[in-house]
């Protein structure tokens, strides 16, 4: 690749993020679409060039508008989608800085930019991820050894913040909060640690006592037979994430009803004995990763 085609590309971004920060809404909504077709166009060029980033990124509190700081934030998509494996502890840093700002579209504009972040560490951690799968393996496994670090620090990060600008007003669910810093912080953190890349960091992270891990693979067989009696489209892993992200038992509910497809009462009950069991010994989220029998054994 010709070093004037990336020098030409690092100049148009510089150009284009200075006016995400000072220029109008009609300058900068043209500027983000810009962005945008540049990392189409070329990417190869794109990706050398966009390292000129980091160097606006502490200019941040110098934009004078909010306005502006949002165009800023949501500019910045196809950086972080670009430099977020290799830059992530930058990239983060800002994120978390942003998602303390005062006006609350500012730091809605950030945590959709920072959606890339997630992805970032979610395709590092997972080895068989299609950005991956073509490296040697013992790259893939210091790969993921890094970006399991990655994620642990950044959700304690995030968790300490949280903790930090709590006002102890309790709801139960995060969009029944009113708009607050703490609000921002729990809806990226619920992003965040949602799901089967976080269940499986702390699944690894804690030993299981040897009768929780007994049961929970008597469950698992159990409920891979129910899926299979009821030739459901779903699998084990989908069940273990609807446990592990649970908001409330309504989310037990809905997942006795993946197998509620017109079978017998006596069989509907075995299904409601085995989710509860599957309830009771699984991960959530909500308990650190432990299951209730974990959490009563602790006692």
């Amino acid at each position: 690749m010709k070093k004037k085609v990336i020098v030409d590309m690092g100049a148009r971004l510089e150009e284009l993020l200075t006016i995400l920060m000072v220029g109008k809404r009609s300058e900068f909504k043209e500027a983000k679409k810009e962005i945008e077709k540049l990392w189409h166009a070329d990417r190869k060029a794109f990706n050398k060039a966009s390292r000129v980033v980091l160097e606006y990124l502490p200019r941040f509190d110098q934009i004078q508008t909010p306005e502006n700081q949002v165009a800023f934030c949501s500019g910045l998509s196809s950086f972080y989608f670009t430099l977020g494996d290799d830059y992530f502890n930058e990239l983060k840093d800002f994120t978390l800085k942003v998602l303390q700002h005062s006006h609350g579209s500012v730091r809605e504009a950030i945590r959709k930019t920072a959606e890339w972040l997630f992805i970032s560490l979610s395709s590092r951690v997972e080895p068989f991820a299609y950005r991956r799968k073509n490296k040697p393996k013992y790259k893939r496994e210091a790969t993921k050894i890094v970006a399991t670090m990655q994620y642990r620090k950044f959700v304690r990060e995030l968790e300490e913040l949280i903790e930090q600008y709590d006002d102890n007003v309790r709801v139960d669910y995060i969009q029944e909060m009113k708009p607050s810093v703490c609000k921002s912080l729990q809806l990226y953190w619920s992003r965040l640690t949602e799901g089967y890349t976080y269940r499986k960091i702390l699944e690894q992270s804690h030993v299981v006592p040897r009768q929780i891990l007994i049961k929970r693979k008597e469950i698992e067989q159990d409920i891979a037979r129910l899926l299979e009696v009821t030739k459901s489209d779903f699998g084990l892993e989908f069940i273990k994430t609807i446990i592990f992200d649970e908001n409330g038992h309504d989310d037990l509910t809905g997942a006795i009803s993946i197998f509620d497809t017109g079978i017998g009462q006596s069989e509907l009950e075995n299904i409601l004995e085995t989710l509860t069991d599957a309830w009771n010994y699984f991960p959530h989220r909500s308990l650190g990763g432990l299951s209730p029998a974990e959490k009563i054994l602790e006692k």
